[in-house]
């Protein structure tokens, strides 16, 4: 019995001892390292040649794995010492050549960083063999200009590269057989205009960049006569494009000191021609959007810079520029360079008309004229009731051979001085101003006259018409 005992006494001491051995060996713990990170490039190699060769912008996508933790980034290199962090598993680079090289190869390295900020101690590698493609460039066909032009051509053109547009470093433009002459990349927008408006034949052209005036000329422009734009670029291993060519057009240049623009169709055209037949002008149809400026301010302000003063007839048309989708009186068109215009001195006489409509916010900025009336109802003017002169009892009164509804009287600015008013004939309760015409002075001189009707129409007295036209150039000193 006392064996028995002794025996399991002995067996309690050593289950505690082995207890105790296995709790000190559990609290010391095992001691685990962690283990780096490796990582994969989704190409091995590329194993391509001669003009096999990728281009210079290539993408490329890699992976990390970490048996004991997860990968956090990346870092990547291109010669295995300078490393720049990453997050992301892809990306588009555009490799850089040597300055006037063709080829190249391009060591990638990239290394995966665990959550420990353990990296990769054998980096994936992969040698990209790459070849430089030559730039494109191309005049954007709907700026192009038309058959015909006068004295101010203006384009945009856009070039392109598939190692990257950053890699084109130089962009000309030649007129016909004129030189070469290098342009600025961000000319988006580049108009063309005689260094002498009055020149005739081949001639230097002044440059504008996006509005902006370029010291520099252009050789080979051809005045009255036909001309065809070149453009090329070159990148920097020095591969040209090949040229891009414009249609054939005409630029016509400068004859006269005053220009006449009208807006109207042919027939209403040659009615203001034979009012004018007594002055000496160039002249320019705007009569179709097809016809006008596509970018209008700065075309147009290069057009009428060139002249001491304007004739311009238009009416109450919507037109819709074709390259950027704008539509606008005639008349809003002109506005921004109109201003500009008559701050540097310009003259203007316009004859119009509106709808009671019509949206006249951007002219009375412009043109004398403040507001018409949106009342409802009508005001007319038929062959017995016509426009008359204001204090002026030498300018002649005229009337319409027809009846003309729907006129649109306007009250003048502030700073304006009324010329003539309608004797209107009312109708559906109709009420607004009578004044159909009127002038701004600058500098003691008059710099415009507005009028708010198609002056063409008052045709009963052809004598005293014309005789009103010719008042009102006077009165511009034109």
């Amino acid at each position: 019995m006392l064996l028995q005992e002794w025996r399991f006494v002995m067996k309690k001491i050593g289950f505690i001892f082995l207890l105790g051995v296995l709790l000190i060996g559990c609290d010391k713990g095992e001691k685990f390292e962690n283990n780096p990170p490796e990582t994969q490039l989704a190409f091995e190699s590329i194993n391509l040649t001669g003009e096999n060769r990728l281009n210079s912008q290539v993408r490329l996508s890699w992976f990390g794995t970490d048996v004991d933790g997860y990968v956090k980034g990346y870092e990547i290199s291109l010669n295995n010492q300078d490393w720049k962090y990453v997050t992301t598993q892809d990306s588009t680079f555009v490799f850089p050549l040597e300055q006037g090289k063709d080829t190249t190869d391009i060591d990638f390295y990239v290394r995966s960083i665990d959550d420990l900020d353990q990296k990769d101690e054998t980096p994936a590698y992969l040698r990209i063999p790459l070849k430089n493609t030559a730039p494109e460039v191309n005049f954007i066909a709907s700026t192009l200009p038309i058959d015909s032009n006068h004295l101010v051509v203006t384009f945009s053109w856009l070039a392109k590269d598939l190692d990257g547009d950053a890699s084109i470093t130089n962009a000309y433009l030649k007129a016909n057989n004129g030189d070469w002459l290098e342009i600025p990349l961000n000319a988006n927008v580049i108009s063309l205009t005689p260094e002498n408006p009055s020149a005739n034949g081949v001639t230097n052209a002044k440059i504008y960049h996006n509005g902006k005036f370029d010291p520099s000329t252009l050789s080979g422009f051809n005045i009255n006569g036909a001309n065809t734009l070149y453009l090329k670029v070159v990148d920097f291993a020095g591969a040209e494009s090949e040229p891009d060519t414009s249609n054939s057009f005409y630029v016509s240049g400068k004859k006269e000191n005053m220009l006449f623009i009208s807006g109207q169709d042919e027939a209403t055209t040659n009615k203001y021609k034979a009012l004018l037949s007594n002055s000496n002008y160039d002249f320019l149809d705007y009569s179709l959007a097809d016809k006008q400026p596509k970018f209008w301010d700065q075309t147009f302000s290069l057009i009428i810079n060139n002249y001491e003063g304007l004739f311009i007839n238009s009416d109450a048309n919507v037109f819709t520029n074709p390259y950027n989708q704008r539509s606008a009186l005639l008349l809003e068109f002109m506005a921004p360079s109109l201003q500009k215009y008559f701050n540097n001195n310009g003259k203007a006489f316009v004859t119009t008309s509106f709808t009671s409509t019509s949206d006249i916010t951007s002219l009375s900025e412009v043109f004398p004229i403040d507001s018409i009336s949106t009342s409802k109802g009508q005001a007319r003017l038929d062959q017995d009731s016509g426009i008359v002169a204001i204090n002026q009892p030498t300018w002649p009164n005229v009337n319409p051979s027809f009846l003309i509804a729907g006129v649109s009287p306007f009250h003048p600015t502030q700073d304006a001085v009324p010329l003539y008013k309608g004797q209107l004939k009312i109708g559906g309760g109709w009420v607004g101003p009578n004044v159909v015409g009127a002038k701004r002075n600058l500098g003691g001189q008059t710099s415009q006259i507005f009028f708010s009707v198609q002056l063409h129409q008052f045709d009963k007295d052809q004598t005293a018409q014309q005789q009103l036209l010719e008042n009102m150039l006077n009165e511009l000193g034109l």
